[in-house]
């Protein structure tokens, strides 16, 4: 895979940390949700197989729905580059993840093929005996290595959830704006209910933190300024972070999607 491609994938899925200086900041989000849940490690021999309590687990090609997920139970959260065999070469925690360190990251693993990201773990609702972890995209089961079956088909690294060029991302003119291609969708009050979900579209996995006024996204060099003179004394700033879309049954998805904001999914109408 090229340079170019590579830092495309990078950028698509990673987490770029604004630090408001109001309200708590996305690394206190972070540690708050993540109480009470246990820490998954990825195998660094091969990217389909992490650990849970101690138990060895094989991720399977075969996915569930949003409304498919039983309680999150777990955690990896790691950006991981790999090489041709699945072997990680490189990890990144994603709630240190910034722009800058995910570009070290694709540069200090010249040789990586493919960047993948691994999110949280989840309970199956109606079962024991398989988690689901939600990677790359996509909510695939996990099941203990040795009761891998001969019929179960491995999850396959190499291939994406969806094209590049169909991904979604934030109007870097207006952080309640999405761009897909040449449309623009505006995030509405409007809520959806898991049960409306339909079709998993896109991970953003990304924060930001704008001026409520302007809408107009706020770099870290700005979040970090010390205001001696006040200028932006009167100035608003509102955090949003976003994870995934989805489709809304019984709605095309070229007049409105699902878009995760702050852990509640809105609609996104299309301007």
């Amino acid at each position: 895979m090229n340079k170019n491609r590579k830092m495309v994938i990078v950028f698509l899925f990673a987490f770029v940390l604004c630090f408001s200086l109001v309200g708590c900041t996305l690394q206190d989000r972070i540690e708050e949700y993540s109480s009470g849940k246990e820490q998954c490690y990825l195998n660094t021999e091969n990217v389909t197989r992490f650990s849970y309590k101690g138990n060895d687990y094989t991720i399977l090609a075969d996915t569930v729905s949003n409304g498919g997920l039983g309680e999150c139970i777990g955690y990896i959260r790691q950006l991981a580059a790999i090489d041709e065999n699945g072997k990680i070469l490189l990890k990144e925690n994603v709630e240190s993840s910034t722009s800058q360190s995910l570009a070290d990251l694709a540069e200090k693993a010249p040789e990586a093929a493919y960047i993948i990201p691994f999110l949280n773990v989840y309970a199956a609702p109606n079962a024991d005996d398989y988690l689901i972890v939600d990677v790359n995209g996509g909510y695939h089961k996990a099941v203990i290595s040795e009761n891998v079956k001969d019929s179960d088909t491995v999850f396959d690294f190499k291939k994406r959830e969806e094209s590049i060029n169909d991904s979604f991302e934030v109007n870097p003119e207006n952080a309640t704006q999405l761009l897909w291609g040449g449309t623009v969708y505006q995030v509405t009050s409007d809520m959806v209910s898991d049960d409306e979900l339909g079709s998993h579209i896109d991970i953003l996995a990304e924060s930001v933190t704008f001026d409520t006024e302007t809408k107009i996204p706020l770099s870290k060099e700005d979040l970090s300024k010390i205001d001696w003179y006040g200028k932006n004394a009167g100035q608003g700033r509102e955090s949003w972070f976003y994870t995934d879309v989805y489709e809304i049954y019984g709605t095309d998805k070229a007049k409105a999607v699902a878009v995760n904001v702050n852990d509640n999914y809105y609609i996104a109408k299309r301007q």
